[in-house]
């Protein structure tokens, strides 16, 4: 029989239909408090952390980009330091700064030393790398780029500023003088409707503008600072475990970074190379109008150890370099300096190991120093790395303070640059200063420029008098 409608709508559940939206609503209850709760646990444990408060660390950075990204990464990280929150800032001078963000250079750690500050670790590391080149209306065809088309941010980006010019210039001269001369405060003021390029990294190119690589990178390295009167010691410690995390995602190399001539990063620098005080002061541009390169106003007469390349290379060149250094040497001997000769070129006898010979020691005998350089024959190639240090360990050790000047064509003996100027930085310490005179037309050795507190040019053997004199302090 059919069953019949009794006029009412039934919406009565089912009993496991009620236990399954039960059992549902309880899920959610726990669920909900579960959050809760660990929100509530991770505020408690991070305040438990940070139980001494926050604290300030401060960060000086060569570029201001690059500092602010470095900070940013920091602080994803949520940095907690002796019971302290750590909130990194950047502040615009070294010396109130725990950390100092800027390529391994020369220059780099003679700002700290002008400041008076000191670096906490033996071996900075790596921090942070850049693509350099240039941005322009358009994409720029390197072979036709000259360095006469470049404009350098130097407040901006220094770093960028002093490689691109070395890249493009192509000679440490070319490079300073166009630092120089066309030079601007700031991006901001870079118009490419002129036709005119801007030095800049990959990162920082103005809106508008095409960015074109020139072939090198910007490497930054953490330089973690020693407590001062102006950093305290939780700042200090701060700071190595900032320069730490920052190393440890780093995935980069310093190799990536071409070694240039502390000239050029001086010159790239916002005052000029003003702002460096002391015996390797005024690399860069000078007030006078003269070559920077070639300057030697600070220079003073000094205790000097001649140091002559005798390869094949220098044979065009032999006769006016020995007349140049006996003439020098005796006019040392004038002023009471004392003054010695090594010459170097690549072992040319059986049995002999080393690419130099330790003629005369520095001594008050200058005359003997004049007679000695003109018996020199060429022969062979330019072994200079290997003298360089030689001479540096030799005299580094001294007592008194020496001035090596180095006569060169060239460098046929390179190798690792970082391992060069870390021999040659230690061995020299603060006894032993370089100074260059480039022969000739050949390769410039970058690695050497970055140890010499001066350098000079002589093309043509006319010039070698002059170039020797603006080194040597006569």
């Amino acid at each position: 029989m059919a069953k019949h409608a009794n006029g009412k709508n039934n919406y009565k559940l089912s009993g496991g239909a009620i236990a399954v939206i039960v059992a549902l609503a309880l899920f959610i209850a726990v669920a909900i408090w579960w959050v809760a709760g660990r929100g509530s646990q991770n505020q408690e444990s991070q305040a438990q952390e940070c139980v001494a408060g926050e604290l300030t660390l401060p960060i000086a950075a060569a570029d201001t980009e690059a500092g602010h990204s470095l900070i940013d990464a920091y602080g994803k990280t949520h940095p907690v330091v002796r019971d302290y929150c750590v909130r990194a800032e950047l502040v615009d001078d070294v010396t109130d700064a725990a950390v100092y963000l800027a390529p391994d250079t020369g220059v780099s750690r003679q700002i700290l030393d002008s400041a008076g500050r000191s670096i906490a670790v033996s071996d900075p590391k790596p921090v942070s790398s850049q693509a350099v080149g240039v941005a322009g209306k358009g994409e720029v065809k390197l072979e036709d780029l000259t360095v006469d088309k470049v404009l350098f941010p130097v407040r901006d980006n220094p770093t960028a500023s002093a490689l691109v010019a070395s890249q493009v210039a192509g000679n440490d001269n070319a490079a300073v003088q166009a630092l120089t001369a066309q030079r601007i405060d700031s991006a901001a003021n870079f118009d490419a409707a002129n036709g005119k390029v801007l030095a800049t990294t990959e990162t920082t190119v103005p809106e508008g503008s095409t960015f074109t690589p020139v072939g090198a990178k910007a490497v930054y390295v953490a330089f973690p600072l020693n407590q001062s009167d102006r950093v305290d010691e939780n700042q200090a410690r701060a700071g190595q475990d900032f320069a730490r995390v920052a190393a440890e995602q780093f995935d980069g190399s310093e190799k990536d970074q071409p070694v240039i001539s502390d000239l050029v990063w001086a010159a790239a620098l916002p005052a000029g190379g003003e702002a460096i005080t002391g015996d390797t002061a005024q690399k860069g541009s000078d007030s006078d109008g003269a070559d920077p390169a070639n300057h030697a106003g600070s220079l003073a007469a000094a205790d000097t150890l001649f140091l002559l390349d005798t390869s094949d290379a220098m044979a065009p060149y032999l006769q006016a370099a020995k007349d140049a250094i006996a003439d020098a040497a005796v006019e040392l001997g004038a002023q009471g300096k004392q003054v010695g000769l090594w010459n170097y070129s690549s072992p040319l006898n059986p049995g002999v190991q080393v690419g130099y010979r330790q003629n005369i020691t520095v001594s008050p005998d200058a005359d003997s120093v004049a007679v000695a350089v003109r018996r020199f024959l060429t022969g062979g190639v330019p072994q200079t790395r290997q003298a360089v240090e030689a001479a540096a360990g030799v005299y580094g050790g001294l007592e008194t303070t020496t001035r090596v000047v180095v006569v060169t064509t060239g460098t046929a003996d390179a190798g690792n640059d970082q391992a060069f100027l870390d021999a040659v930085r230690g061995a020299a310490g603060d006894k032993v200063e370089i100074t260059v005179v480039r022969v000739g037309g050949g390769e410039v050795d970058h690695a050497l420029e970055s140890v010499a507190a001066h350098t000079a040019d002589a093309e043509e053997p006319g010039d070698i008098a002059g170039a020797l004199n603006t080194v040597v302090g006569l």
